[in-house]
């Protein structure tokens, strides 16, 4: 039976400088991908987000921990086995990294030139890449003539060149634009589902985390504080490093609503629903079965992990036990349900 984590990485630490100078850049980190998800990893600067995409990589070697690449331990083999091993790890960098002198085609086949694939085999598989990421009309152009979002598109197809079995996502897209950012997200999923490549988003942009993940990896101050399902963590998150990034997503209720309506009878509450539960009738449900009356103040249904997550923020009103009853009927339902005011 074939291993199901592609990456697992288990007690990894990693320091810089000595003595007074000396930086725990990593502590302790224990993480598992799966083969085929996408996986994110976030944190704010400063983490340890860049040390711990080099650790995976080995481009620095951890002072102790296993880095398992598909079941094989990479800190302990030989440099000679270590540059086999990246082949199959594809990297896409923020800064597109592509050499400004070299065509969009020729960009593409160095990975390829590298491993000394023959002429015929780069053409045909340069070819290949360029229809996959739209580019078929670039490929003698210069990376001078191309815009940021079509430079990353030079960098994907690059990165998967070699048809690795884990693509690297280093801030890939915090140089673009949100539209951009968006079509390059679509095009790394698209990439994910049709090549069945694992993936590992390395980012600072909670967006990014809800856009395409899977699962997420919070990372603080060198320690992994928390990880889950990207809409488990969004609903109920158990650490302040992932309330303050979820609350980035979070739709904003306008404070001239808000401050109505918190001198208004009754109380105001935020519900969450996911899955199925965004689109039932809870709410008439609830008002019918415990006689109270409520006002939406605020509505939004978002996408994560290809499953609707919608939040509602409601001032209820009635009799104070039939509120009770309400708030209980909505968490009976599976409904996470805060009072706000």
């Amino acid at each position: 039976m074939a291993e199901k984590k592609t990456v697992k990485i288990k007690g990894l630490y990693k320091t810089y400088g000595e003595g007074s100078s000396r930086v725990e850049a990593l502590k302790n980190i224990n993480i598992e991908i799966n083969r085929g998800e996408i996986f994110g990893i976030i944190g704010l600067s400063g983490a340890g987000k860049s040390s711990l995409v080099r650790c995976i990589n080995l481009l620095e070697v951890p002072e102790r921990g296993e880095v398992l690449i598909n079941g094989r331990d990479i800190t302990k083999i030989s440099k000679k086995e270590l540059r086999r091993k990246r082949k199959n790890i594809g990297m896409i960098f923020q800064h597109f990294n592509l050499f400004m002198n070299a065509t969009v085609y020729d960009n593409i086949a160095f990975p390829l030139k590298l491993i000394k694939t023959p002429k015929e085999k780069i053409k045909q598989r340069v070819n290949e890449l360029l229809e996959i990421v739209d580019l078929s009309d670039k490929k003698d152009v210069y990376p001078a003539q191309l815009s940021g979002g079509q430079k990353q598109r030079v960098g994907i197809a690059r990165a998967i060149a070699t048809e690795p079995d884990i693509i690297m996502c280093d801030e890939a897209t915090s140089a673009l634009d949100p539209e951009t950012t968006t079509s390059i997200l679509k095009l790394i999923k698209k990439i994910n589902q049709k090549l069945k490549v694992t993936v590992i988003i390395i980012t600072h942009e909670m967006e990014v985390i809800k856009q395409v993940c899977d699962r997420v990896a919070v990372l603080n101050e060198g320690k992994i504080v928390e990880t889950g399902n990207v809409s488990d963590i969004y609903i109920n998150p158990s650490t302040e490093t992932a309330k303050k990034f979820f609350k980035s997503i979070n739709p904003k209720l306008d404070n001239r609503i808000y401050q109505k309506a918190l001198k208004e009878p009754g109380v105001v509450i935020q519900a969450i629903f996911r899955g199925d539960k965004s689109t039932d009738p809870y709410i008439s449900n609830m008002i019918k079965k415990c006689d109270v009356t409520a006002a939406v103040l605020l509505e939004n249904i978002q996408s994560m992990e290809n499953m609707l997550v919608g939040t509602l923020v409601l001032r209820i009103d009635g009799r104070k036990e039939n509120i009770a009853e309400a708030i209980k009927y909505l968490k009976e339902n599976g409904i996470i349900a805060e009072v706000v005011k």
